[in-house]
């Protein structure tokens, strides 16, 4: 697969996640939820067969890594952060659309968002820092 037809379907797959999330909060129908985690385990193993590509699709090929950036990325720890932040984003999405059946978990929901924004932002705020010292 070459790398403008990777780009379409990651972009195409990316706005289809984000429909089915979307309609499923706005509409409490935790299918459409689990039809985005079925979409995001489908596009999974593709993702990591081409994962040398994506940074080069996504930001250009005239970006070269020095050690002041792996040492940001490391300071700043962007993979442990950010499946946190998403493990709690969907559990915390798959909470809030299940509000009408469980309307009693709506509010563990919220915290969970909550969270994660609050993640977030130490993740951006250590970044800056970060960049700042090094």
């Amino acid at each position: 697969m070459n790398e403008k037809n990777l780009k379409i379907l990651f972009i195409l797959t990316s706005m289809i996640q984000s429909v089915l999330w979307i309609c499923g909060l706005l509409f409490a129908n935790i299918w459409l939820i689990l039809a985005a985690i079925v979409v995001v385990l489908i596009i999974l193993p593709l993702v990591y067969r081409h994962k040398d590509e994506i940074s080069g699709i996504f930001q250009g090929k005239d970006i070269m890594e020095d050690e002041r950036t792996e040492l940001i990325n490391e300071k700043s720890s962007t993979l442990t952060l950010g499946v946190v932040i998403a493990t709690i984003l969907y559990v915390g999405l798959i909470i809030v659309s299940l509000r009408n059946s469980y309307p009693d978990l709506q509010l563990a929901g919220y915290t969970l968002f909550a969270t994660a924004v609050f993640a977030l932002i130490i993740n951006v705020i250590s970044r800056i820092y970060y960049k700042r010292r090094y």
